[in-house]
């Protein structure tokens, strides 16, 4: 092998090594951090530090100033108080949140998926005043059949009393006319027995 190509095989040696060390990572795999998650809220549903959670994203919302910024805090509000294993579960609210991130970025991919919760929680409030109708009604309905029985009770109540008072009038008129008829049968005796004393 001639001098110049032990050169040349000597520098593509180099070159490859020089290529092979800008490839590698300058800092252990390890020790690189994890990207964001795509869904924010994900790392609050792990943990359950919702009141953390709260704090932080309340604290963005007041401060900031970047449309993005104020996107992602706001859906992070949403998901609080839509989400039914929050502590701090309350739809209205949320529907306050959801139209409020969608008025201020429609744009936002955040906004997007809010579109989707509001049509949700509408979803479940229109199933709720449903049940919450019928119940009602049920209740109502209860409610009148109680009063119709309480009602008819006292109408028996009513009529019992004045049949009791009816036999009671009879009764005394039934005493009445005995007396009356023994009264009666001792003046037909007396009679009677005058009869008997003026034919003997």
């Amino acid at each position: 092998m001639g001098k110049k190509q032990r050169i040349l095989l000597q520098a593509g040696a180099f070159f490859i090594v020089a290529l092979l060390a800008g490839c590698m990572p300058s800092k252990p795999v390890s020790q690189i951090a994890p990207p964001p998650p795509l869904f924010p809220p994900q790392t609050v549903m792990q943990s359950g530090d919702y009141k953390s959670f709260l704090a932080q994203n309340s604290s963005v919302l007041k401060s900031c100033s970047q449309p993005d910024t104020c996107a992602a805090a706001l859906f992070n509000l949403c998901f609080l108080y839509c989400y039914p294993k929050s502590p701090y579960y309350d739809p209205p609210k949320a529907m306050q949140y959801i139209s409020d991130l969608i008025a201020g970025a429609p744009e936002s991919p955040w906004a997007a998926q809010a579109m989707v919760w509001r049509d949700l929680i509408a979803k479940q409030m229109r199933e709720r005043n449903r049940l919450l109708g019928l119940a009602r009604e049920r209740r109502k309905s209860k409610e009148a059949a109680l009063q119709n029985k309480t009602a008819m009770e006292k109408g028996w109540q009513v009529d019992r009393q004045l049949l009791q008072d009816e036999i009671r009038s009879k009764d005394e008129i039934i005493r009445e006319l005995t007396k009356q008829l023994k009264g009666s049968q001792k003046i037909d005796l007396e009679m009677e027995k005058k009869e008997q004393g003026l034919f003997h």
